[in-house]
């Protein structure tokens, strides 16, 4: 009995994922159209509000693609993803990968 529940303790132990492979969600408000940059070349970002600033931040420039999300000009989502740490974080590319996983509004 005492090595069925120590057999029963490290296979629970081992079926949890650790806090890093829990995915971050976070939730973006994207403006209805993208602002104009200089980067290398003349580019377009979405402006966005991030998490707990979308009731009262102000609007950031948001360089990143988002893998799934098919944008429209003319409309504003309220929109869920999947935050990834990239690891390495590759050079002139942002620290963070996000994936769409729902819209909320639109």
């Amino acid at each position: 009995m005492k090595y069925l529940s120590l057999f029963l303790l490290i296979f629970l132990q081992t079926c949890s994922s650790p806090e890093s492979d829990k995915p971050n969600l976070t939730r973006l408000l994207i403006e209805s159209y993208k602002q104009e940059f200089q980067g290398f070349i003349l580019q377009e970002c979405y402006l966005v509000k991030e998490g707990d600033a979308i009731s009262n931040g102000e609007w950031t420039y948001f360089y990143e693609d988002i893998t799934g999300c098919e944008y429209t000009p003319g409309f504003r989502y309220t929109i869920e993803v999947v935050k990834t740490e990239r690891n390495p974080v590759p050079q002139d590319i942002g620290r963070y990968q996000y994936s769409f996983l729902n819209l909320i509004n639109c």
